[in-house]
Formats: C-alpha cells, structure tokens, sequence
C-alpha cells in the first residue's frame, strides 16, 4: 500500500506552499481525520498576523501533536548528498516543531480540513509529541539510512516521510488510534536511522496487539511478510470495515451543513437550545466525539444501525443501539423510527437519550435520530448533559429499551464484537 505525494520526476521542483497543501490534500481524503488536522496555523505578534511555525497539529481534545513539514529543492543529488540534505532537514524540521511546540503557550488561530477556524487560547493545548515530516521525490519509497540528529525537546519528536506518516494513518484508521501509535511509539523512536522504513514498526503495533515491547529483536524481513499475508487475507474484511464507518461518517458530514429550515421541525420545547448558523460550536463538537471513535467501534456501530435500520423499516416502529466506551463518560444514543414525523422522532429520542443516562450512570449523551423508512432524509441530533430525574417511568423505559443487565463487548479491528473480560488481578503473596 503507498500514497505517493508528488510527481515521478523529482527534478519537476516543488514550492513549500505546494507541497503543504499536497499534503494536506491526501490527509483530507481520510475522513476520519478532518475534524482534527488543523491547518493555516496563524498567531499575532507586534499586531500582525503571522504564519505559526507549525505546518500542521493534530488536535484531539486538550492535546496535540505538532508537525513541520520540509521538502526537497527538486534538484536530484547524488546518495551521499542526498543523506546529507535529509540529516540537515531532519534538524532544520525538528526545531520547527520544537518552536511549534513552546509557541502553544500563546494565543493563535487555525483551521480544520472543513475549512472551519477556531481560535486557541494560550496553553489550551498540550504537546503530546512533535513530527518532522520529509517528502524525498527522488526516493519515496524505498529505505534511507542516515543519521538522525535533532534538539533536545521536552517531548519526543518523531521523523518520518511524507508517505510513510499518510500511510501509518491510513492503516491505524483513526486519530484516537494515531495518538496511542505515537505514544508508544516513543519508546522505540531513537532505533529509527532514517526514513521510509515505517511499514515495520506499523505491522509490529497492528500484528502484536498494539505495543513495541519486543520489537527490537523482531525480524523485519519476516514481519514485513506477515502483514502482506494479514493485508491480503483480510482485504475484504478491510473493505467491510470502511463500509459500516460510513454510517457514523455520514453523521458526522451531516453535523457540519446545518439544515435550511431546522426550527420548522425542532419541538417548541427544544427551540432554545438551536444554535444560530454562525456560530454551531456544539455541532462540531459533536462532530469531533463521533469521529474520534476508532475504526473497530465505528464499525461497529455501523453493523448495529444496518441490522437496526433494516428490520425497522416499514413497520412503524422504533429502536434503539446505545454505545458506550469502557473508560469513557459519554453515550452514544442511536435511534432508529419507521412512519413517525420529524418533531416526533426528536421527542422521543430525547426521552431515550435521557434513559440511557440514568442506565448507563453517566451525565452526557448524544443522541442521533435515524429516519428508518427514508435515511436520506438527514439525521437529527441531540447532546444532552446533566443528570435526568430517575422517575417510575424512565427507568420502566430504561430496562425496556436496554435491558436489566449490560454486557461489555471487545470489538476487533474490523468491529466484529466478543464479550469483554477483565485482566485477572494476580494475587497477594
């Protein structure tokens, strides 16, 4: 698997200002990292605006990872020079991120790869660690060896290609999955002498269960052709996987296009809580806590709502998938209603948002209502925070709708579930 960035002849030349938005360019066509590759990093100083010394940040939550970007001259250099430019980048992009990475301490604006711009207050955000990305043109593909030599930083920054960083995200398939690949990556970074070697410690982290502990005595030839056979036999599995996200995907594409006509449809009740078109902070919110998910839990979630949503339609009635991640404190609310008017369906998912609250003991909720019978019709949703008052009644639904008891499910890679069962406390001596 390979994305190549830029064009076959590496003596074409290519401006900085091209080469970032290349760049940007194959990040957008992940969809699960729009909502967090931030771009146009700008800060004000003397009252001017100024470009940030970040090319990119990766932002999930109050954290972010900071990523400067060189590229090559165009110009084709002989082995020798050709290391010697990357060792000189690989400084000169690593003290960028580094920069990057104490400028977070002051105000500065950014913009998501929906083209939406937030504005970050001093300190908002803290580095989990930097990138220093190289496009090499003239060899994108195969290994180069060479001498890493960078700053001392107060996080580690990593280095890698332009092929190698879209390709590690493209295979981990989520941002939440990108942050945790870079946090453990750390513990091996200072192994690396070079770029375009990737594809080794990625197929170690998907092979053996998401840790680096014995990498270092691993066989990269041998595990370079486990993962081709673990690609190639599961390719359609890979397929089916990014068939189910798209369920939760098109949620989340339908959060940022606020509908023309919402208040002729919200119940009088919930009016107030409408944001104006200017200003939708909570729907990008909640944009950004559906795709953050994983890529196994989008999954599936997605074969919930296909099972859901085809045994409904037509029969006037309604369902219901909650979802809830082990250590988190948000539900996922998913509802599904056949023959039920818009403003309908919005009350009564309210009504199922708020059972799952007192179910699942939590105090925040998203609820998504689905129109089984036409699902072109759009999605409704509601972010409910606070805890209900436990009536009779609620909880009389709550049972109904999600049982007496709850069973926690373990979804693998491609969201086929298992039920979970907790690490054995070893016993006291």
């Amino acid at each position: 698997m390979g994305l190549e960035m830029l064009s076959d002849n590496p003596s074409s030349g290519m401006e900085r200002g091209l080469l970032v938005e290349r760049f940007i360019g194959n990040f957008s066509s992940q969809f699960f990292m729009k909502d967090f590759v931030y771009i146009n990093v700008k800060y004000r100083s003397g009252g001017q605006l100024k470009s940030h010394p970040a090319d990119l940040l990766f932002v999930l939550d109050d954290e972010c990872i900071v990523v400067s970007v060189k590229g090559t001259d165009g110009q084709q250099k002989s082995e020798e020079k050709l290391k010697l430019w990357l060792k000189k980048k690989t400084r000169d992009g690593s003290q960028a991120a580094k920069v990057g990475i104490q400028r977070l301490q002051i105000p500065f604006s950014a913009e998501n790869l929906w083209g939406e711009r937030k504005d970050f207050q001093p300190g908002s955000l803290k580095a989990r660690c930097g990138i220093c990305v190289l496009e090499c043109a003239q060899e994108p593909f195969n290994a180069i060896d060479f001498e890493i030599s960078q700053p001392e930083c107060a996080v580690p920054i990593h280095v890698l290609s332009a092929n190698d960083l879209l390709n590690a995200t493209l295979w981990l398939g989520s941002v939440w999955d990108v942050f945790q690949y870079f946090d453990k990556r750390a513990t091996i970074r200072t192994s690396f002498t070079g770029i375009n070697g990737e594809r080794f410690p990625v197929a170690y982290y998907v092979l053996k269960a998401h840790e680096f502990s014995g990498y270092a005595s691993a066989d990269s030839e041998e595990l370079g052709a486990q993962f081709q056979l673990h690609m190639l036999d599961n390719l359609g599995k890979y397929s089916e996987r990014d068939r189910l996200s798209r369920y939760v995907n098109s949620i989340i594409h339908a959060l940022h296009t606020r509908h023309p006509e919402l208040e002729s449809f919200v119940p009088r009740e919930f009016c107030r809580d409408i944001e104006p078109a200017e200003g939708r902070t909570a729907y990008l919110k909640m944009a950004a806590m559906l795709n953050r998910l994983p890529s196994s839990n989008k999954a599936y979630i997605g074969r919930q709502l296909h099972d859901m949503l085809i045994g409904l339609k037509g029969t006037g009635k309604c369902g219901c998938v909650a979802h809830k991640r082990l250590y988190e404190e948000t539900v996922f609310v998913f509802c599904g209603f056949s023959k039920m008017s818009r403003t309908e369906r919005i009350r009564n998912m309210n009504t199922l948002v708020e059972a799952a609250l007192l179910k699942y003991s939590v105090s925040e909720a998203l609820g998504i209502a689905i129109d089984a019978d036409d699902e072109a019709t759009g999605y409704d949703l509601r972010w409910v925070r606070g805890t209900p008052v436990a009536t009779f009644e609620l909880a009389r639904i709550a049972e109904a709708v999600f049982g007496r008891t709850m069973e926690t499910s373990i979804a693998n890679p491609f969201g086929e579930a298992r039920p979970y069962t907790p690490p054995e406390e070893p016993l006291e001596r």
